[in-house]
């Protein structure tokens, strides 16, 4: 289907237009001809405008989210931005902070094109929804939304990661303990599966195993989120080892607070100081 749909995108694009640009130049002279080819490119620029704006506006978002952020506007105001594009500029706009409008975004798509958008597509937006719930200190009907996503048969590594991490977040320690195991099995590769995992084994005070699942963390990848670096030092600190705790939370002061991190840098500057006061 996608073959054909960028064939038929081909054909009327490029094909057709040629030829009829051909046949007036032929029929009517060059000057009828170079009329039709403009009147053809502006004709192309209003049906491919979503798509044009879309990709300049992640080559803006690269560089500055705020600039990339106006243009995935200027893509959705058309109206014809398509359903998938509209949902991944709403998932950005979660991820810089802005709720609200992300919410509103959301809500839009699922009434005006939810007939263009595939199951997966719906209980994506829904687990959207539910980030945005937890933000506004609503995490219960977070973990409400995500438990119905995971009831239709979802499965995703970010719906495990995220739903895992509300049930830490909510003291849910059992049931965070079998998921994240059930999680772990579904992409054990996984750094922020890996990590819930071992924060539950933290939350549950078995650091033996916490620490197992760190080191193999770190012996097998580096990851780019603040929560392992902290998670793992607070282990080190635990065993002892303060000049390793150090380290560590050192490294999770190098890596972006992010809107979704459930970690501050306050959080890991207090850490810090403490694990130096034992060095000291």
């Amino acid at each position: 289907m996608k073959a054909l749909k960028i064939l038929v995108n081909i054909f009327m694009c490029i094909i057709v237009p040629y030829f009829l640009v051909r046949f007036t130049i032929d029929y009517f002279g060059y000057s009828m001809g170079f009329g039709v080819m403009i009147l053809i490119c502006i004709a192309l620029f209003l049906y491919l405008k979503p798509k044009i704006y879309t990709a300049w506006a992640w080559k803006k978002y690269s560089k500055n989210h705020d600039e990339g952020f106006k243009m995935f506007q200027k893509a959705y105001d058309t109206g014809k931005m398509s359903a998938q594009q509209s949902l991944m500029y709403a998932y950005l706009l979660i991820r810089d902070g802005h709720i609200v409008k992300a919410e509103k975004l959301i809500t839009s798509i699922l009434l005006q094109k939810k007939s263009s958008l595939t199951k997966a597509n719906i209980l994506a937006a829904d687990l959207n929804l539910a980030i945005i719930y937890w933000k506004k200190n609503n995490i219960d009907e977070a973990i409400e939304k995500m438990e119905y996503i995971y009831s239709k048969g979802y499965r995703s590594t970010v719906h495990y990661g995220t739903l895992g991490i509300f049930y830490i977040l909510n003291n849910q320690l059992e049931r965070a303990l079998e998921f994240c195991t059930e999680a772990y099995e579904y992409n054990s590769g996984d750094a922020s599966i890996r990590d819930n995992l071992g924060l539950v084994y933290i939350k549950k005070g078995d650091w033996v195993k916490a620490e197992e699942i760190y080191e193999a963390l770190f012996e097998e990848t580096t990851p780019n989120f603040i929560e392992a670096f902290y998670n793992y030092a607070t282990v080190l600190e635990h065993r002892g080892d303060y000049a390793g705790a150090c380290e560590f939370y050192q490294k999770a002061l190098g890596c972006p607070e992010k809107y979704l991190s459930t970690i501050k840098r306050v959080q890991v500057e207090y850490a810090l100081s403490r694990a130096e006061e034992h060095i000291s």
